[in-house]
Formats: structure tokens, sequence, C-alpha cells
């Protein structure tokens, strides 16, 4: 993997981060999609065909637990950097596809924003009753 410039920077954990590592850390980042989800890309590319979850989760197993990274991996990842560089990456060849949020995940949102909502309302008028109830003079510090 190539050394951080100004396009790329780390912002913690500078030394202590494998550059194989990064470079799994750096092509989830530029595909949009989780670590696990490299690993099924790169050995779908490596080896032609999908990979048994099971096989494909020893060794996400391995990278996680002891940062070992697979040459199938390495290969990937390296090329999914490269691609950036040059701006050629198109999430899309590797069969990435994010669409856009439907109308019944965007109620769904609405609804859970809404029930959080009013469950931190509540909360917050059970306590202020319960202020009352035992006579509390200061219900939020800093208490003169």
């Amino acid at each position: 993997m190539k050394k951080p410039d100004s396009k790329e920077k780390r912002f913690f954990d500078e030394g202590r981060i494998p550059e194989d590592v990064w470079g799994v850390l750096s092509s989830a980042s530029l595909l949009s999609i989780g670590e696990f989800r490299v690993f099924e890309i790169a050995y779908e590319q490596w080896y032609g065909e999908a990979g048994d979850e099971k096989h494909i989760e020893k060794h996400f197993t391995s990278y996680m637990f002891n940062d070992i990274v697979p040459v199938w991996v390495r290969h990937f990842c390296k090329k999914i950097v490269k691609l950036d560089d040059e701006d050629a990456l198109d999430p899309a060849e590797f069969g990435v596809v994010h669409g856009a949020a439907t109308m019944e995940q965007r109620n769904r949102g609405l609804e859970f924003i809404a029930a959080l909502m009013f469950i931190l309302i509540a909360f917050f008028f059970i306590g202020e009753s319960a202020a009352k109830v035992l006579q509390l003079q200061c219900m939020f510090p800093p208490c003169y």
C-alpha cells in the first residue's frame, strides 16, 4: 500500500495500523461498504466465483484478530486504491450499488425518530415529576 499523503490523511493510530489493514480500511471506505464485504468481493474477483461464507469468515477472523490479510484481499485493495488514484473507480463495476431510500424506508425512519423523541420527552417529564415528589431542589447540575 502507498504511504499516506495530503489526499489520504490518517487521524489516529498512524504508526500502529499495518499497511495491509490500512488497505482494507481504505477500500471499504472508498466503496462505502463493510470490511467483510471487501473480503467477499475480493474472493470473487480472485477466484472467479462467490466464496462460501464460512470459508471467507475464517480469513476475516484472522484479519480482525491478528491483522492477517490474505493475498487475494491485498491484491484487490491495491487495485481499488490505484483505481481511485486514477479517478477511475466505479463501485458498480464490483457489484456495489447504493440505491436511494424507498418511501417505506423513509417513513420507518421518521417513525423511529418520532418514537425516540416521545420516549426522551417522557423520560424528562418522569424525571421532573420524580424530583417534585422527592422534593429535590435541583435536578440538573450544577446546583448552587
